[in-house]
């Protein structure tokens, strides 16, 4: 789906097994670049693709990512961040990519 906005980061059956922070991080921001959704929510740290974030940091960085998205669908997406960074759920985390796009 996100192919049909941005070139990269590449959708990759790999990547979306089991999505890496980076790799999500960068989805967000070349989606923010794409369409404007999101600018305005992420200070320059924040958006940094390239920053070596703390756990912390991506932990915070992907919840006000999730509660964007669910202000804008509507809807309650059961992922947590924390579980997101440790890699775990993937489902979900694809889930969230989905209601993302």
């Amino acid at each position: 789906m996100f192919e049909q906005i941005f070139e990269k980061p590449k959708m990759s059956q790999k990547l979306l097994s089991k999505p890496p922070f980076r790799y999500l991080h960068d989805i967000f921001i070349a989606t923010m670049a794409a369409t404007g959704f999101g600018n305005g929510i992420y200070d320059d740290a924040e958006m940094d693709t390239k920053a070596n974030h703390e756990k912390d940091a991506k932990i915070n960085i992907l919840a006000k990512m999730i509660t964007l998205t669910e202000l804008i669908v509507g809807e309650k997406i059961d992922v947590k961040p924390s579980k997101i960074v440790a890699g775990l759920e993937p489902d979900r985390t694809n889930y969230f990519l989905q209601r993302l796009f």
